[in-house]
């Protein structure tokens, strides 16, 4: 069985697409070496990540992402074990959706704003899975 970790954090800058991509390089080599997979949503200065692995390899990998200046106000909005990995032919997947794609995850109105998307998933992590499986549906999309 494999840890997944779903968190949301917000940019503490914007992130220019040169950052994105350097953040996507570091990610894929440091989870080659650990035995993660996942995926990276940037929405409107909020990531939004999902990483699987070995629960040790995952608690540290999250230990190192909390300390990351480049984001802040990280929250975990599930946590689960799964059998199989949702993602785990990405090291590193990689989604830049609108707030209206993310909504729609969740079976929410289009029109909802980022703030509600992120206060809906806060308030019902039973939510979070559906995230999960929308981005897997985007990515096979």
């Amino acid at each position: 069985m494999a840890l997944q970790v779903i968190y949301s954090s917000q940019a503490t800058t914007p992130m220019s697409v040169a950052d994105l991509e350097q953040i996507l390089v570091d990610a894929r080599e440091g989870n080659e070496r650990r035995g993660v997979t996942g995926a990276l949503v940037y929405v409107e200065g909020v990531f939004l990540q999902i990483l699987e692995g070995p629960e040790a390899a995952v608690r540290g990998l999250m230990g190192s992402i909390a300390k990351d200046t480049r984001h802040s106000a990280l929250k975990v909005v599930h946590e689960a074990e799964v059998d199989p990995p949702m993602f785990s032919t990405w090291k590193m997947a990689y989604l830049t959706p609108t707030p209206g794609e993310v909504a729609g995850w969740l079976g929410l109105q289009g029109t909802a704003s980022l703030e509600q998307i992120l206060a809906e998933v806060h308030q019902s992590p039973s939510q979070a899975p559906r995230v999960a499986e929308g981005i897997l549906s985007a990515l096979a999309g």
